[in-house]
């Protein structure tokens, strides 16, 4: 998804351009895997309704400046930290999702899909990106952790985790 930039309530225009769609190469396990990276209107929006409205896919958020400010880091978190993260798979609307809180206490769930008759092919859907706070700590998805490279490798050979 292609994000145009936000004029909030306040007449203040905020870019996003640091979520825009791109793609990168990562040498994982000797094997360069190409992985094209969209962003979710999560990653910039909240349920608290504090700014302009935004409606997208049915769903209608509220535009976060603190969301917003947060989500510059994304970008380089995936091309300089990714690989060194640890996730913890979970299961959200039938859907096989990942949790990593890498970020100090900022929570990433993301979507990790390998598209049909591809190789060493991945995209991957940072559905959500937000600040939690330590009594939300609890709530989020428990379970084993696995380092992020592994689950890429996995997924660019069609291994569904």
């Amino acid at each position: 998804m292609r994000w145009g930039d936000v004029t909030d309530t306040d007449g203040k225009v905020y870019s996003l351009a640091h979520l825009q769609p791109f793609t990168g190469i990562f040498r994982i396990e000797e094997v360069d895997i190409t992985i094209s990276f969209t962003f979710g209107f999560h990653c910039f929006t909240d349920e608290k309704g504090n700014g302009r409205w935004i409606d997208c896919r049915g769903e209608r958020r509220s535009f976060s400046p603190d969301r917003w400010e947060a989500s510059k880091e994304l970008p380089t978190w995936i091309r300089e930290r990714m690989l060194d993260a640890t996730v913890r798979l979970f299961i959200s609307n039938k859907q096989r999702r990942y949790f990593c809180l890498d970020i100090y206490d900022y929570v990433l769930i993301f979507q990790i899909t390998k598209p049909n008759n591809t190789e060493n092919t991945l995209k991957m859907l940072l559905i959500t990106a937000y600040e939690v706070d330590q009594w939300g700590l609890s709530t989020l998805p428990k379970g084993p952790r696995h380092n992020l490279s592994w689950v890429l490798s996995q997924r660019a050979q069609g291994i569904t985790l």
